[in-house]
């Protein structure tokens, strides 16, 4: 009985979109004294169908405005001026794009756009006319124009081009190009032009209640209702820009809990540039705690030492690190910040174990002060950094832990690098709001039982894959992939497993059904499993394989840190030099910012800069900071990492630990 009534909605759907797809349109150019209602009788259409073709006609109709109604037998590809001769009226013939169109007539996309506003959201019909400014008769109707720069805008302390977009009902890219200069960021006082309507006060986002959300292509006010479980009245009442109708890239204001990691919206320097909002520039005192081992290279001959650093890893990475904390403080001083950088070595050595190591900290901080500290960067591994933090708790020092994911918290302790779990609930998030409509496919090892509960608990119909264990790990038959997956719909086949056969053996099998497949390859998490030679990299990125990660690569957009780098210490920094420029940079900007680091995580700041991001929110049993903003980043071509936007909501407390 559910798959003939499946069979029944799926000969409905296809034979309904087939009359929608066929469906002709006409045009009637409004006349003094017509209605929306007068012209629905004339032409035998309701007033819903005008206003979901023609949503200006929502706000103001008027003498000249050309309407686009459904009727008429316009001959695809065809055209004819309007009444007033501004606009030619085209009909759309099979396989036109808005491109084709643009060139046809010498305007740009989006001038068609502005015309048909429901081409923001939907694509072009075969047969529905668009109207397209007429450039060998007049200028465009400056009536049906959105009035884009008749005011001025004083930029204030916290306001964003998101606040900005959702308060003036405009997409970020409208308001850069009415202000092309602010396409690196806001700053406090900049004046800036705004359409002559704003609706709301201002364009301040209160971040502990609200997020934003970008509209995307060919969504609609049913899909969006559905998604966050709100009338229309309720969106509408957070963002009075609805009444002139929804479309495609606009910014909508909602509470935190409609929000998920997958959907507010961020984007690099934008969310918050901390840069553009600096209100404390009074010199900051950063100490720097870090295994350097100096001690080990204070010897006469050059080869001790060149050994010395070649044999001591902990030493290099502490090196590399600091490379790029020096990097941050040039930074910040163009920003006109001072900082004044104390560094101090904490000596570790293996042999000395936990104990003799964590009384080398206790020694620094005991014999200096570090009563004037805004905060502490390091010490670099788990029981040093705790050390600190629990020797500077007292004072309420900060303490920002630099590369372990994993610490004891305390009230002052920062924990920069997100841990597994964070890592793990957000690609849950990600597999949660993308998967649908999707065939998930799970296939888990016996030491991912949890991670298989949890999808299953996700996509109760997931279709599940058992792997037969052998002397040389888990294993999987062609069969057992091919009987789960769909030659229909796409395949998403989330792989829990940090075991190199099993990985090897499920990547193989999965790339051998791609010709008449399509498959899409994530997990929760990416081990040390996937860097083995046994695992191609080249496979995983026609799988287009989906992973979460701390980090992402640089790339050109980064090209002046990346040469400056070089020109400073002669070779392109790696990920650690990165990582001390990102944590340092940051640190400084947020004491900037705000009266302390305590007050810019409180505020709710999303920063992102050359390779990470960083949101710190509380943890209400410890009181200590976890930093919960990481990448979902997938393999594109030439094995390029590209970031799938996976933004983290600030007070969102479902990623921290128990």
């Amino acid at each position: 009985m559910k798959n003939i009534t499946i069979l029944f909605v799926f000969i409905f759907v296809v034979f309904s979109c087939s009359s929608i797809g066929q469906q002709q349109y006409a045009s009637h150019q409004v006349r003094e004294g017509e209605t929306v209602s007068t012209i629905a009788n004339k032409y035998n259409v309701t007033v819903y169908e005008i206003y979901r073709l023609n949503p200006e006609a929502k706000a103001k109709l008027y003498p000249g405005l050309v309407l686009i109604l459904p009727g008429g037998k316009s001959a695809p590809g065809g055209s004819e001026l309007s009444a007033d001769g501004k606009f030619v009226l085209h009909t759309v013939a099979k396989g036109e794009t808005l491109y084709k169109l643009s060139k046809k007539y010498d305007v740009s996309e989006s001038e068609i756009k502005r015309y048909n506003k429901h081409l923001y959201s939907a694509e072009l019909r075969n047969g529905e006319i668009v109207k397209i400014p007429n450039k060998n008769e007049v200028a465009a109707d400056e009536t049906a124009k959105p009035a884009l720069t008749k005011r001025k805008h004083v930029v204030k302390p916290k306001e964003t081009k998101y606040g900005l977009a959702s308060m003036y009902g405009i997409t970020i890219e409208e308001l850069e190009q009415m202000n092309p200069e602010i396409s690196d960021g806001l700053q406090i006082g900049d004046i800036i032009n705004v359409p002559d309507k704003s609706y709301a006060k201002d364009a301040v986002l209160e971040e502990s209640k609200y997020g934003f959300y970008e509209v995307k292509p060919k969504e609609n006010f049913y899909r969006l209702t559905e998604r966050w479980n709100m009338t229309e009245e309720e969106l509408i009442a957070l963002n009075p820009a609805l009444v002139d109708g929804l479309k495609s890239g606009m910014i909508l204001k909602l509470p935190k809990e409609k929000l998920t990691g997958a959907s507010a919206v961020t984007v690099e320097g934008q969310a918050v540039k901390l840069a553009d909002n600096l209100v404390n520039r009074s010199t900051k005192n950063i100490a720097v705690m870090l295994p350097f081992n100096l001690r080990k290279t204070v010897v006469d001959t050059g080869d001790v030492r060149k050994q010395v650093l070649k044999n001591d890893r902990v030493m290099n990475i502490a090196l590399d690190f600091y490379s790029g904390v020096l990097m941050a403080v040039d930074s910040a001083k163009a920003l006109g910040i001072s900082t004044k950088l104390v560094a101090f070595d904490t000596e570790y050595s293996r042999a000395d174990g936990k104990a003799g190591n964590d009384r080398k900290v206790e020694d620094i901080i005991r014999s200096n002060d570090f009563s004037n500290m805004n905060a502490v960067i390091g010490p670099l591994l788990t029981s040093n950094v705790e050390k600190a933090s629990q020797l500077l708790r007292e004072r309420a020092i900060p303490v920002v832990s630099p590369i372990v994911p994993d610490v004891a918290m305390r009230s002052n302790m920062f924990q920069s690098r997100p841990d597994d779990e964070i890592l793990k609930q957000q690609m849950m998030q990600f597999i949660k709001l993308e998967g649908k409509g999707k065939n998930i496919v799970i296939v888990a090892d016996s030491k991912h039982l949890k991670e298989r509960n949890e999808l299953t608990a996700l996509y109760p119909d997931a279709r599940i894959v058992y792997p037969e264990s052998s002397d040389n790990g888990s294993y999987l038959k062609a069969s057992d992939l091919t009987d789960k997956l769909s030659e229909t719909i796409e395949n998403w086949v989330i792989l829990e497993s940090n075991d190199v056969a099993l990985i090897s053996n499920t990547t193989t099998n999965l790339s051998t059904q791609l010709a008449d497949k399509k498959i899409t390859l994530l997990t929760t998490d990416k081990g040390s499993a996937y860097e083995s030679d046994d695992v191609s990299n080249i496979t995983l990125m026609k799988l287009n394989f989906h992973f979460p990660s701390v980090d992402r690569s640089y790339n050109e957009k980064h090209a002046s840190f990346v040469e400056a780098y070089s020109n400073k210490y002669g070779y392109v920094p790696n990920s650690y030099a990165v990582r001390g420029y990102d944590i340092t940079f940051d640190t400084i900007l947020r004491l900037a910012a705000s009266e302390s680091l305590y007050d810019a995580a409180d505020a709710g700041y999303l920063t992102q800069y050359v390779e990470n991001k960083f949101n710190y929110v509380q943890d209400p049993v410890s009181a200590g900071y976890f930093n919960t903003a990481a990448y979902i980043l997938k393999y594109g071509e030439n094995l390029e990492e590209i970031v799938v936007e996976l933004p983290v909501e600030s007070s969102e407390s479902s990623y921290l630990k128990n």
